[in-house]
């Protein structure tokens, strides 16, 4: 609408509007009604902005949704049979949440070194944890273990994964010794033909095998005989890796700025944040790739359910 050559917007317009001196009960109803609604829109926005950010967060700058108290911050661990359920492993052993991450309680491994923890979709019931002069097999979830009988020539294992497509199929870094395969579920190893530069970052996908070689993702299609290298991350070094096991090309790195997602199977990656949040350890559901749990350096949790869009708080 114009008036006397000035373009009026509709706020301009409700601005205007005043009762007259005397209204008419019919305008003083429509006043009313009108300012009614110009509240109620003012109401639903400021609730709608609340309920948003209490439940998302941004994907910048993110809350955690709890902090661990623990000497050091090593692995994470959806469990396969239920995403509600998470273990965390440390030097103090595994800790438990029942609530998807959000509370906190001791677990089993008391005292013992876990620094990573894996199991499969394919099999729940059987998870490994190793770490310094550690290796060690569950075969109900994680709630008693025992000592895994090997052939490795050394127990200092900082790297270890499973294929998602190949339970049997083990994969894992000793200290001083090198990358070994397991095709019989740990029992017998044999070293990987080639070698790539001192990692012990280590995830695997159906067939394949990842590491992170400084801000490098490389990967092995052939058991270990060759590797090339996939991707740089712009974020910095790689710290952990995680594939998703019901979406092979998903994968997620944290980096000393949040994690970084690809889902081409490391071919590209964008920065999804928290923003300036070192990510020690990284694990996806097996039953939703998008629901996405990371532990900071200094212990703090933090949960998105979309892939790192928003972050819950």
């Amino acid at each position: 609408m114009t008036r006397s050559g000035t373009n009026m917007k509709p706020a301009d317009t409700i601005a205007r509007v005043k009762p007259s001196a005397n209204p008419s009960p019919a305008s003083r109803w429509r006043y009313w009604k009108l300012s009614l609604g110009i509240v109620a829109v003012a109401l639903l926005a400021i609730v709608t902005w609340w309920v948003s950010a209490s439940l998302n967060g941004d994907a910048g700058q993110a809350a955690p949704i709890a902090t661990l108290d623990t000497p050091d911050f090593h692995s994470l661990l959806v469990d396969p049979a239920n995403p509600d359920r998470i273990l965390f492993g440390s030097h103090a052993g595994i800790q438990e949440s029942l609530d998807g991450g959000f509370t906190w309680i001791d677990g089993t491994l008391r005292d013992t070194d876990a620094m990573q923890l894996t199991a499969s979709s394919q099999d729940p019931a059987t998870v490994y944890a190793t770490g310094h002069d550690v290796f060690q097999v569950s075969r109900d979830g994680g709630q008693t273990w025992e000592p895994r009988a090997h052939d490795l020539p050394g127990t200092d294992i900082h790297g270890f994964a499973q294929d998602p497509g190949d339970p049997q199929r083990l994969y894992v870094s000793v200290v001083n010794y090198g990358m070994f395969t397991s095709g019989d579920g740990g029992a017998t190893w044999e070293t990987l033909p080639v070698q790539p530069p001192g990692s012990g970052v280590l995830a695997a996908g159906p067939g394949v095998l990842f590491s992170g070689v400084g801000p490098d993702v490389v990967a092995s299609r052939d058991g270990g005989a060759t590797w090339n290298v996939v991707a740089t991350l712009a974020s910095g070094q790689v710290i952990s890796l995680a594939v998703s096991s019901d979406d092979s090309l998903t994968m997620y790195a944290g980096t000393p700025n949040g994690i970084a997602r690809s889902t081409d199977g490391g071919e590209t990656w964008t920065s999804r944040g928290p923003e300036e949040v070192p990510v020690l350890a990284v694990a996806i559901s097996s039953v939703d790739s998008g629901q996405v749990l990371i532990v900071s350096n200094e212990g703090a949790v933090y949960r998105t359910d979309d892939g790192g869009e928003t972050w819950r708080s």
